[in-house]
């Protein structure tokens, strides 16, 4: 299916390796404000600031992605595709590890974080199935502690808002057609938000 056409709308695909085998793979979407095609240029400015939610450094008081993660889960390449119609994928190499010791979960078990929208419904709330952290992340009852959480969201909240300094805004990209939804569309964040139960991706099993 090709992917549809919603104007300034960047998707954004992160890609690596987890701990122990599998894969991992994050769809973001991100919209410029002048609703304009995406540049090299300006993919690169988005990308510059886009990655350091992966790999850091440490922004807004908090940790990135990587900094969760068992030195064996990798971060690969990030791709960014304007969906203009148009424009290939600029595919950015971002080479990178996790920066823990302590054993990772196995692959198919991540922590999620949610997207939410000033919007209701479905297709206005995005989920980002994270790769997989360390085991040192839990607590005794196998829940996400509420500090990882916090240091997670602080720097996602930072990131988010060197974007919005820079012209852009992460949110849901709506392919639709839904029922009730419309055409394919774009809502803006308005908080991101990460809850302490682990979720399965049965799909990236080593």
């Amino acid at each position: 299916m090709p992917l549809p056409v919603i104007p300034g709308v960047l998707r954004i695909s992160a890609t690596g390796l987890c701990a122990g085998g599998g894969h991992w793979s994050n769809t973001w979407h991100a919209r410029n404000d002048s609703l304009l095609g995406w540049t090299e240029s300006g993919v690169q400015a988005f990308h510059d600031i886009f990655k350091q939610l992966y790999i850091g450094p440490a922004l807004g008081g908090g940790f990135s992605i990587l900094q969760q993660c068992n030195t064996g889960t990798t971060l690969i390449q990030i791709a960014y595709t304007p969906l203009d119609g148009t424009s290939n994928a600029y595919v950015h190499a971002t080479p990178s590890a996790g920066t823990e010791s302590v054993a990772s979960f196995p692959a198919e078990v991540s922590f999620v974080i949610t997207i939410r929208t000033a919007l209701r419904g479905r297709q206005n709330r995005g989920r980002i199935y994270c790769p997989p952290f360390s085991t040192s992340h839990t607590a005794s009852d196998g829940h996400l502690v509420a500090s990882t959480a916090t240091v997670v969201l602080a720097h996602l909240n930072a990131v988010e808002a060197a974007l919005e300094t820079g012209g852009a805004h992460l949110g849901v990209g709506s392919y639709g057609p839904y029922i009730g939804s419309g055409s394919p569309h774009f809502t803006p964040v308005q908080r991101f938000s990460m809850d302490n139960v682990a979720d399965v991706q049965r799909h990236r099993k080593a």
